[in-house]
């Protein structure tokens, strides 16, 4: 098993937004050391308790923040987005930092109706699909569209490139993923359905046994009944359902209620609790075990969901692949 750590920026208990997003960098600097592959960054826009607007100037500040752990973004949300750039963008960072750059990209709006159309005010109205996009972003970033003899993302795409993810949670996006040789990393903490977590990763490995298959969950260490029932407490879901299928997890009622008040549509709304594996380290890595051994998951990566500084760092200290992964490899566990 290979940990990689998702940290969606949140504005911390008792912190500023500057010191958040201090923790995001300190906390990415202590991943580094203690052994975790990759460290992602998402894309939120007008969140009252998420701050990471953009991935691509997190990744680079936290790759020049680091020595060897992978950054990424988890992910760009390309909708909002021309590929194009995307792709620029991403072989620029890589050549700051070869052989340490992802690109995860997601589909999800991340943010309110007002947000998304104020990012998306400037695109025309004929919009391709997001796998017309996904797939254009793949081209550009492998140097096999149509103009790649004379329209370059860089003058030099070969000595580094970023590593690509599609992020999602079904077994189509998994299968497209498979189908076009892209790595594939399932929300399951968005999801919260272990058998379908097992059918896309085995559906995904069999099209593609070279992918990598990674499963993003949510993760905290605790140690009592009452650390347990204040980590559900305050991990509260709201699944906004839309008439034309959409779904969308939110997190506050405000955040419900904004959502309702800005868009013209019927909107179904369902409060559940968030799948969340806690637990002692043991507790936790023995359910991790159990998920590895049934079905073929790569890599594991921890959403960490509390606005608690202190228990973030003692999830992935205690976690820490030196202290586990490493010893484990050794024969020492």
């Amino acid at each position: 098993m290979e940990f990689n750590i998702l940290n969606q920026s949140p504005v911390l208990n008792g912190h500023s937004v500057e010191q958040s997003l201090g923790h995001t960098t300190e906390l990415a600097k202590l991943a580094d050391h203690l052994g975790y592959k990759r460290y992602f960054v998402s894309e939120h826009h007008n969140m009252e308790n998420v701050i990471g607007t953009s991935p691509e100037v997190l990744v680079t500040h936290l790759l020049n923040q680091t020595k060897n752990i992978n950054v990424g973004a988890g992910g760009v949300m390309l909708s909002h987005h021309n590929p194009f750039h995307v792709a620029e963008q991403f072989q620029l960072i890589s050549h700051l930092a070869p052989g340490r750059v992802n690109l995860g990209v997601g589909k999800a709006p991340g943010g309110t109706p007002l947000a998304t159309a104020a990012l998306q005010h400037e695109l025309r109205s004929d919009i391709d699909s997001f796998n017309d996009r996904f797939l254009s972003l793949k081209s550009f970033v492998d140097g096999t569209h149509d103009n790649h003899k004379v329209l370059k993302i860089s003058v030099d795409t070969e000595s580094s490139k970023p590593d690509l993810f599609l992020l999602g949670g079904s077994l189509s996006s998994a299968k497209f993923a498979a189908d076009n040789e892209v790595n594939y990393i399932f929300a399951h903490f968005i999801k919260n359905d272990e058998n379908l977590l097992k059918e896309v990763a085995s559906a995904y490995k069999e099209l593609y046994p070279g992918g990598k298959f990674i499963a993003a969950l949510s993760v905290l260490l605790t140690e009592t009944e009452k650390e347990k029932k204040a980590a559900k407490e305050e991990n509260a879901v709201y699944s906004l359902k839309f008439k034309d299928g959409r779904t969308l997890r939110v997190t506050t009622e405000k955040q419900v209620n904004d959502y309702i008040k800005n868009t013209d549509e019927k909107i179904e709304v369902e409060k559940s609790q968030l799948d969340m594996i806690l637990g002692t380290k043991d507790e936790i890595l023995s359910k991790l075990n159990e998920l590895s051994n049934s079905c073929p998951i790569d890599e594991f990566m921890f959403h960490l969901p509390t606005a608690d500084a202190a228990l973030r760092n003692l999830t992935i200290e205690t976690l820490a692949p030196i202290h586990t992964i490493h010893k484990e490899k050794a024969g020492i566990l």
